[in-house]
């Protein structure tokens, strides 16, 4: 395997490419036109303290980089290059032209050199896991693992004072090496989200082609899936250079030192790392790799592929890459974090606005909107509240206040006045036709329940809106015109709140529920689209799905075990180690008096059989004074840690006198208050990962999480600390072409 590497920052100097330029007059006429400046003249005579400035030494190592390339008469197997050595990696495997690659490259070093306050520093003789102990035991929250350039030889970034103040742990730690670099920036750290927001907007103006020979990414240290290039160079600025198990996982695929050529105009600088990893660590185990390929390996039958799954007009009305969405996880589960990075990669996910104070959805909102670049689709949960529809009036003021464009409407059994007047305030008219900017994806589990969505918004409600002066009789005109929703996602079996309906009955229901109201608005330029959550963890599951007619696919419990999901690490390792039976229904918190059910996590846990018991007594007894003795004593040393009457003092000082007066007037009504409180405080122990009540955790989750688990067991994701959210939607997706690739190759008699 003939490998070329090609160096980052660090290995410029004065002089470099002298031999090159006279060679290639073409393409230095093309980068003196695109730097506005003599890219000869930078690079022979400098001054250094100019050619070590970010702008000038990224386009500096990237041109003479790029020429030396030219220059070579061998072709390689495999490129990869180290932080923006990686663009010319892209150039030598045809993914961009000179001319693109360069004007990405001084874009990036042009916001790279913006960055101030920040610094890096080499760190030699301690491991990766050393190093994230040290920043652990010692809070090091300012500082990060930037570079993993050996196994031994780490480059940290962050906050300047932060990195030279860390000097002493490092070396109390056994570090032999802590040596402060020469930059201004806090390069491949959360610090330079700002640079990588605004790189994404440029970045979105180019074409990217497919490789022709595999690119190692910095960011997964595995080759680059052709769908996905401009994304993981748009993260690139923010994470870590894996460029240690980039080489692990190359010595593992047969590469040797000989084979390796490093193409830059100096003395070596990242080929001598290959051998410093293959005698420090030596490559990827085998059976890793083999299980990583088993789960992610590429699409190679054109019948099928990434770009061809689902809806392409969902994708477009939705702003989307991919057509897959991330459904929201009540109390933020579905994180800012969560929504920011699928964003970025051109999905969709909602935060998950449900159980959270309005001015934290708020708050959530609007960090949403600083980190995302302007288009970037994001959306918000818009849980239905049918004993206090005055939260569903506030949401709706925050999300037409902050302009928000996409909502998941779920838990409804009817349209209700607050989800019309919101659908009311995004209608316009343009050319004749009505266009719906403010989108609903409504959330449903029963065919009756999506064909109130499929109707224009009740005339009742209508009326009540425009008498109170909420909308004009224009809006009121065009929801006579308009479905409620955009689009249907078909929840089957989901974590949570679940009927445990199955997708190959529902699916085709739901369809022709929608295919019967297709020509019901003539004047609507829009169309409702169908797609289907629950029980997606694995490619053969979405297989199936979009089988069934989904044009997108919607995951969810998968999502509750990555790093960026806002519950709390002891939940996360519980549910990374949770199979397909571990799940089982409990009663909601939320409904338990009308017997709605919840799916949680059962292993190792008491809240389902608690709850239940709960229940139980709620349905046995008329108050809390009627319970006998022994109940009562478990329920208070067990269930509670207190007396029922306490529980019900702290209840009582969140309430609105009116609901006071109600509770002390109907005795099973405050019994039911009381008892809500265990489910508030399991699902909150949950998230804060308060240990002490570990048995009580309530954990929504469905069986999807312990087949996505089987899944990719023996792989990197195995650990939810190495799985994000887009990560396992691409993955997701591109297995999810080779399965049907192969079915119906084996089904028609082909080849598989």
């Amino acid at each position: 395997m003939k490998a070329f590497l090609f160096p980052g920052q660090g290995a410029q100097r004065v002089g470099m490419g002298a031999e090159l330029f006279a060679r290639f007059p073409h393409q230095v006429a093309e980068a003196d036109a695109i730097l506005g400046y003599s890219i000869a003249e930078l690079c022979l005579n400098g001054p250094m303290e100019k050619l070590t400035r970010t702008n000038f030494t990224q386009v500096a190592l990237y041109v003479v980089s790029a020429l030396k390339f030219l220059d070579q008469t061998e072709r390689p197997d495999v490129v990869l290059g180290h932080s923006v050595g990686e663009y010319a990696a892209l150039f030598a495997a045809g993914v961009v032209d000179f001319a693109t690659g360069l004007q990405l490259v001084k874009k990036r070093g042009e916001l790279m050199d913006r960055a101030q306050g920040g610094g890096m520093a080499a760190v030699i003789g301690l491991d990766g896991d050393q190093i994230k102990a040290v920043l652990r035991q010692h809070h090091l929250s300012d500082v990060y693992p930037a570079n993993f350039n050996t196994p031994k030889q780490i480059v940290l970034s962050g906050k300047r004072d932060a990195v030279v103040a860390a000097e002493e742990f490092f070396r109390a730690a056994g570090a032999s090496h802590y040596v402060v670099l020469p930059v201004g920036g806090a390069f491949h750290t959360p610090f330079m989200a700002e640079a990588q927001a605004e790189f994404a907007d440029f970045a979105a103006r180019f074409t990217f082609a497919p490789p022709q020979v595999p690119v190692i990414s910095n960011v997964t240290a595995r080759p680059h899936d052709p769908a996905t290039i401009r994304q993981r160079m748009v993260e690139q600025i923010t994470a870590p250079v894996l460029w240690c198990e980039s080489l692990r996982y190359l010595l593992a695929k047969g590469m040797r030192f000989e084979a390796v050529t490093e193409i830059g105009d100096g003395p070596p600088v990242v080929k001598p790392m290959v051998r410093r990893t293959e005698a420090e660590a030596g490559p990827l185990d085998a059976a890793v790799l083999a299980a990583e390929e088993r789960v992610a390996a590429p699409t190679t039958d054109a019948s099928f592929a990434v770009g061809k799954l689902g809806s392409r007009r969902f994708c477009a009305d939705f702003g989307l890459t991919h057509p897959y969405v991330c459904g929201a996880m009540y109390q933020g589960i579905s994180s800012v974090d969560m929504v920011v990075r699928m964003g970025r990669a051109g999905m969709l996910a909602f935060f998950g606005a449900g159980g959270l104070p309005m001015p934290e959805v708020e708050a959530a909102i609007e960090a949403i909107g600083a980190q995302l670049p302007a288009g970037a689709p994001f959306g918000v949960n818009f849980i239905a509240h049918v004993n206090h529809p005055t939260l569903e009036d506030q949401l709706v003021d925050l999300l037409l206040k902050h302009r928000v464009k996409v909502i998941e409407a779920s838990a409804f059994m009817e349209v209700t006045i607050a989800l019309v007047r919101w659908r009311a305030h995004g209608l316009r008219r343009e050319n004749g036709r009505i266009l719906a900017d403010n989108k609903i994806i409504a959330k449903v589990s029963r065919p009756d329940v999506a064909g109130l969505f499929l109707a224009a918004a009740p005339e009742k409600l209508v009326a009540k809106l425009v008498q109170s002066g909420a909308i004009s009789a224009t809006q009121a005109e065009m929801l006579a015109q308009v479905p409620m929703a955009d689009a249907i996602t078909v929840e089957s079996d989901s974590g949570g709140h679940t009927d445990q309906g199955m997708p190959f009955t529902l699916i085709p229901a739901v369809l022709r529920v929608r295919d019967g109201a297709a020509n019901a608005f003539p004047n609507f330029a829009g169309t409702v689209h169908v797609g289907a959550g629950g029980g997606i963890g694995t490619p053969e599951a979405a297989a199936a799905v979009l089988v069934l007619g989904a044009e997108y696919i919607v995951t969810g419990s998968i999502n509750q075990a990555t790093v960026e999901a806002g519950t709390s690490d002891a939940v996360k390792d519980m549910l990374e180690a949770a199979a397909v039976h571990d799940m089982t229904t409990a009663p909601s918190g939320e409904m338990f008096e009308l017997g709605s059910k919840v799916q949680v996590l059962k292993k190792g846990l008491f809240f389902p059989a608690r709850a239940e018991k709960l229940v139980s007594v709620y349905r046995q007894f008329d108050s809390l004074d009627a319970i006998d003795a022994a109940t009562r004593r478990q329920l208070e040393e067990r269930f509670f840690q207190r007396p029922l009457m306490a529980v019900w003092d702290e209840v009582r000082n969140r309430l609105p006198p009116e609901d006071i007066e109600r509770a002390e007037r109907l005795p099973k009504h405050k019994m039911a208050l009381v008892f809500r409180r265990y489910f508030k405080n399991a699902s909150r122990w949950a998230l804060a990962g308060d240990t002490a009540h570990k048995v009580d955790f309530q954990i929504h989750c469905g069986p999807a999480l312990g087949a996505f688990n089987q899944w990719v067991a023996g792989t990197t994701l195995e650990s939810w600390r190495n799985r994000h959210v887009d990560d396992i939607a691409l993955r997701l997706l591109t297995a999810t072409a080779d399965v049907l690739n192969s079915r119906f190759a084996a089904l028609t008699g082909g080849r598989p």
